[in-house]
């Protein structure tokens, strides 16, 4: 007899799914919106990410204002992150899972605001990774940093399946400002 499905996993290809079926117009569209509500003071220390297909794409904002202190993940280890900083978007290289990230650098230290990917938010912060809980163990090493979920209207969920070692974001961006109580369809 089968085994019974993880919620997070059946979450996980729901999700997956919705956000296959945004159109390449849409994604373009909406990712613009979050990146009109992202800016940060001069000389913040902010990490982003490099999107994968069906992610919002945020990495405009670097060009866009260099006064900032940008970071981006690269992986370090089998399950460990690390943000280096990029200043040129052409230094990037493919690496694990073939997501650009900076070639070397000096880790992060300390940072003002980690802006994070995900599958699903709720309102309230809880957050549905990709299940191999990359952001949940970099994000227990900056205590005290701003984090900032980002997704499409869609990704928000009313209720999350959750775990212990599962971060809240402190705040959650949406294409249309506050994310909404009912779930929009993709």
């Amino acid at each position: 007899m089968p085994s019974p499905e993880n919620p997070k996993d059946r979450l996980r290809r729901e999700m997956r799914h919705r956000l296959a079926g945004l159109s390449p117009t849409q994604i373009a569209n909406d990712s613009e919106k979050l990146r009109e509500q992202l800016s940060f003071p001069p000389h913040f220390r902010v990490a982003l990410f490099a999107d994968l297909p069906g992610e919002p794409m945020l990495l405009e904002l670097i060009p866009r204002s260099p006064e900032v202190s940008w970071f981006l993940p690269k992986v370090t280890g089998p399950t460990t992150l690390s943000f280096l900083p990029v200043t040129h978007l052409g230094n990037l290289r493919p690496g694990s899972f073939g997501i650009p990230e900076p070639p070397e650098g000096p880790e992060a230290e300390s940072l003002d605001v980690i802006v994070c990917p995900g599958l699903a938010f709720t309102p309230e912060g809880h957050r549905l990774g990709r299940g191999g809980g990359f952001y949940d163990r970099v994000l227990t090493r900056f205590p005290g940093t701003r984090t900032i979920g980002v997704a499409f209207s869609c990704q928000i969920q009313p209720l999350l399946p959750l775990g212990d070692h599962d971060m809240v974001m402190d705040s959650v961006f949406t294409p249309d400002g506050e994310p909404p109580d009912e779930t929009p369809e993709c």
